[in-house]
This record gives structure tokens, sequence and C-alpha cells, in this order.
């Protein structure tokens, strides 16, 4: 990788649906170089993927919350962990160090869905919830 690959990923980073032919101007190379440098840098795993930015308000989500779960017993962390980062209130499950086992961060139309969620993940741990306030 060199800096022209680095400013193509910083302007990918802001607007993944940038034009080759937009970053082209601003790294001095044709659009199809632009596109051969992409597909390369896709090519080793350095782009992995592209995502979507929603507006979660919009879509009826009011309420967004991280959950620490504290897993009972060590034998269920990987039952757990896959079971619940394949719900679809689950936007992230990550395996964490110390006590607790797993961060979860969960959409949710609102408290009722959150207190659901806490229902339904329970069997595998003890929850500890925060509630975002802003992002």
């Amino acid at each position: 990788m060199n800096a022209i690959d680095t400013r193509i990923i910083e302007m990918l980073k802001k607007n993944a649906r940038e034009s080759f032919a937009n970053i082209g101007k601003a790294v001095e190379l044709s659009a199809p170089a632009v596109g051969n440098r992409v597909k390369q840098l896709e090519e080793k795993g350095v782009i992995r993927g592209y995502t979507l930015l929603l507006n979660h308000e919009k879509l009826g989500i009011t309420t967004k919350a991280y959950i620490i779960l504290k897993i009972h017993q060590s034998s269920t962390l990987r039952t757990a962990y896959n079971q619940i980062r394949s719900l679809p209130e689950v936007q992230r499950c990550d395996r964490i160090t110390g006590e607790d086992s797993l961060c979860i961060l969960g959409y949710f139309r609102d408290n009722k869905d959150l207190v659901n969620l806490l229902e339904r993940i329970s069997q595998y741990g003890v929850p500890n919830t925060s509630i975002i306030l802003e992002s």
C-alpha cells in the first residue's frame, strides 16, 4: 500500500459510493486506474466490504443500548455468542476480556423490545444494560 491507496481508502471511508472519477481527480489518476486499485485492495482483504448508514429514528428505532453479558458458565460462551449475534435486534456482539464475556449493541423499537431481548439472553448470563442517550 502506498500514499495513493491510503488517500483512496480515506475518501471511500467518507463516502463508499464516491465515484472513481471524483477519487481519480483527487489522487491524480484515471477512473479506471482507481477502479483497479480498489479491486486490488478488495482482493488483498484490505477493503472487506461497504456499509449502509441508516436513519434509525425514521425506521422506528427509539432505543439503542449496550448490554454487557456476564456468562454463567464458560462452556456456554460459544453457544451464547452464536445465538445472540444472530438476533435481529443485535447490531454487534463482541467477545471481550475480563469478567464479562460479551458486549452487545442492540437497536430496539422501544424499551419493551429491549426488555424482551434481556429476558431471552438472561438464560446465558447476567446482563448489565446502558441505554445510549446520544451518538
